[in-house]
């Protein structure tokens, strides 16, 4: 009966070693961060004339944002995706420096005067119009990520 009872026990920590594994890595999707579906509030002191990338998990899918401080002072926020290549897999913008984003899809550039604003139109980033500023703080509603949610679904910058 003795040897029964050591084996239970066996197992048993076996099963609480193995589950205690999986709950710690099903906790941690994509690089790490948590699987939020809420609003985002974004610390703005921090930020200048040139792209802040900022990730983010959205219903389980990994997403980018840029922000960025516009000549005006003003925060300028956009998703990290193309309006005119959304839902490609390499539809983001990569900065090159003095002033200009370049899309990974069709390599187009875009000027960062524009990230943000009701200008960009065509190959740019996807302006983020809808959000509310505090002191020190912006915050996106919940509603505006999901809708950008479907546009990062096969985007393949994740994990970099």
């Amino acid at each position: 009966m003795k040897r029964r009872s050591s084996i239970l026990e066996l197992w048993i920590l076996v099963a609480a070693i193995l589950l205690t594994f999986c709950t710690a890595n099903a906790e941690t999707p994509a690089q790490g961060l948590p699987d939020v579906s809420e609003s985002l509030t974004i610390d703005t002191t921090g930020l200048n004339n040139e792209p802040t990338f900022i990730d983010w998990i959205q219903e389980a899918t990994p997403m980018q944002l840029i922000a960025l401080k516009g000549a005006d002072g003003g925060v300028r926020l956009a998703f990290n995706t193309c309006q005119s290549c959304k839902g490609s897999p390499w539809a983001w913008f990569e900065y090159l420096g003095d002033g200009v984003l370049q899309c990974q899809n069709c390599m187009q550039l875009f000027p960062i005067e524009t990230v943000g604003t009701e200008e960009a139109l065509g190959c740019s980033p996807i302006s983020i119009l809808e959000f509310t500023e505090d002191e020190g703080t912006v915050v996106i509603p919940e509603e505006v990520l999901s809708e950008a949610e479907p546009w990062f679904k096969n985007w393949k910058r994740t994990g970099e």
